[in-house]
């Protein structure tokens, strides 16, 4: 896909630089959307207007930044989406047929972190959740949990996909519920999970579960 009308995009908190563009879904058959995450609950407002207060949709792709910010003409075969899981599905499901505002941002420029967790539960019954599924505390694995500071893995755990199938699996019993990673609110009883690379968002038919990522430079 060709975009030729785009300006550059300079985020307020953050030191990263993008082009802001226009993008019609309806009309993107040579462009893939890869998406991450699955959605906790879809927006159900059935009204396309809905769609003018919608900030910019975020992706990501992989060409440089200098050539992204200095090209007359980009071209995409592939788009990542960073941040609007929720906005993106009611574009796509509504069959929206209207210019999307979109920023674009070299994959270079992306960080992602585990978005955080609360425990639900008393602590100690979490633990011994975790201790029941072969977890135990590791500071040396790859692929681990933390409770507040404490890392554990499990020998039963055996990459970040396994890991992340957990934390659907905690979700779903109402173990744990997303926890803003900006809150200024003290919590002892917070969880994190190794953060997700942005390549392993490419595993086919593979979604995340809800807030499951957090990603900076956010919009």
């Amino acid at each position: 896909m060709k975009i030729k009308n785009f300006s550059t995009y300079k985020f307020k908190q953050y030191n990263v630089v993008g082009v802001k563009a226009k993008i019609n879904f309806a009309k993107t058959n040579n462009l893939e959307i890869i998406t991450h995450e699955e959605l906790s609950k879809p927006i159900e407002e059935q009204s396309i207007n809905l769609v003018k207060e919608f900030e910019p949709l975020l992706f990501s792709t992989d060409i440089e930044t200098t050539e992204l910010v200095n090209d007359k003409e980009l071209n995409f075969d592939h788009l990542t989406l960073l941040d609007g899981h929720h906005r993106y599905d009611f574009i796509i499901r509504n069959f929206i047929d209207l210019p999307i505002e979109v920023v674009i941002i070299s994959s270079n420029d992306v960080n992602v972190d585990s978005h955080l967790s609360e425990i639900k539960i008393k602590k100690d019954e979490f633990l011994d959740f975790l201790k029941s599924k072969k977890f135990k505390l590791n500071s040396n694995s790859n692929i681990y949990l933390k409770v507040d500071n404490d890392v554990y893995s499990s020998d039963e755990i055996f990459d970040i996909y396994d890991l992340y199938n957990f934390k659907r699996e905690c979700f779903e019993n109402g173990l744990i519920s997303s926890f803003p990673n900006d809150s200024k609110k003290n919590n002892e009883n917070i969880l994190s999970f190794t953060p997700i690379k942005l390549e392993e968002f490419y595993r086919e038919n593979y979604l995340f579960p809800p807030k499951s990522t957090w990603i900076t430079p956010r919009i």
